[in-house]
């Protein structure tokens, strides 16, 4: 369901989609599990229509049929200009060390790097207000908080609940805005940098 007046630069209206897929060995799945993804987004203009208030909510949830691992390719994965922004891409959520050799035959040219792995339930809350800069018509600013996080089990959204809060500004163009964010995260992950900076095409959501 779709009432935006601007796909690519919503100002007012609500957008809300759900998926649901069933993946049974008997349809040729080589995993038995179940997969849900629901998004709301609505958008409102404030302080006299000068600014905009836009929020999401995303959710996701798997849970395998027969007690097997779910595919990591299925799983859930946040981080990035579009999700978390005080993570990197897909940096978010559960990770593990993976070693790396610039000669494999040699141990000592070995290290070891953090991965992400995803997992079965994802949540997502942004909250942003768009506002005006006042230096040009095309160019706006934006206030962000980003919360939630991709989690290893089902379970309490809340046990490892991340925040993130950041700035950003837009360039509108006839495609869609350009769009700068740096986003910091309060609950720094050891190995990822804290803040984190975006440039790219199109609102974060």
């Amino acid at each position: 369901r779709d009432t935006r007046d601007d796909v690519l630069d919503a100002h007012r209206g609500i957008y809300e989609s759900a998926e649901v897929d069933f993946n049974p060995s008997w349809l040729g799945s080589s995993a038995n599990f179940a997969r849900f993804l629901g998004q709301v987004a609505y958008y409102k203009p404030v302080f006299g229509g000068s600014t905009v208030w836009a929020n999401s909510l995303r959710l996701g949830l798997e849970v395998s049929l027969t007690g097997e691992p779910i595919p990591i390719s299925a799983s859930f994965f946040s981080g990035g200009g579009s999700t978390l922004r005080g993570f990197s891409l897909n940096g978010a959520g559960p990770q593990r060390p993976v070693p790396v050799c610039s000669d494999p035959a040699d141990p000592a040219t070995c290290s070891n790097i953090t991965v992400p792995v995803g997992g079965p339930q994802l949540i997502i809350l942004n909250s942003e207000l768009r506002f005006p800069l006042g230096i040009m018509d095309k160019l706006t600013g934006v206030a962000f908080y980003d919360g939630g996080n991709v989690y290893g089990h089902l379970g309490n959204f809340w046990s490892d609940y991340t925040n993130s809060v950041g700035l950003g500004v837009r360039y509108s163009t006839p495609i869609g805005p350009i769009r700068l964010d740096v986003g910091h995260n309060l609950n720094p992950v050891p190995g990822i940098k804290s803040t984190q900076w975006f440039i790219t095409l199109g609102q974060a959501f």
